[in-house]
């Protein structure tokens, strides 16, 4: 039996994902190192990825299939101090041969 797709949010504590009803986890918005955006061939379907880093190696990916997605790019957009307002576009005009590319980085 196929698992449904996670509901993905974004809020004013952070972005978050939500396998079952009720039960979010996530990255707080302080806790966000790095965004970066890659693209996966899935055989039928390409999928873009955007990949949220914490600053120690933890990671969190969100699909642009999954409900939510688009209010969470939204947010990021908003959120992340000098993130590139077009930061989206350029994961979007990703070969899947090509590496991932980072879209923001914290700066200390």
């Amino acid at each position: 039996m196929a698992t449904a797709d996670p509901r993905l949010f974004a809020d004013e504590r952070g972005v978050w994902r939500e396998q079952t009803p009720g039960q979010p986890s996530g990255i707080e918005w302080n806790e966000i190192y790095r965004v970066s955006g890659h693209k996966l061939d899935g055989v039928t379907e390409v999928y873009i990825c955007v990949v949220l880093d914490f600053e120690y190696g933890e990671f969190i990916e969100l699909y642009e299939q999954w409900p939510g997605f688009g209010q969470v790019v939204a947010a990021i957009t908003q959120r992340l101090p000098s993130i590139d307002p077009d930061w989206y576009q350029k994961a979007m005009e990703l070969g899947v041969a090509d590496p991932p590319i980072e879209l923001w980085r914290r700066q200390n």
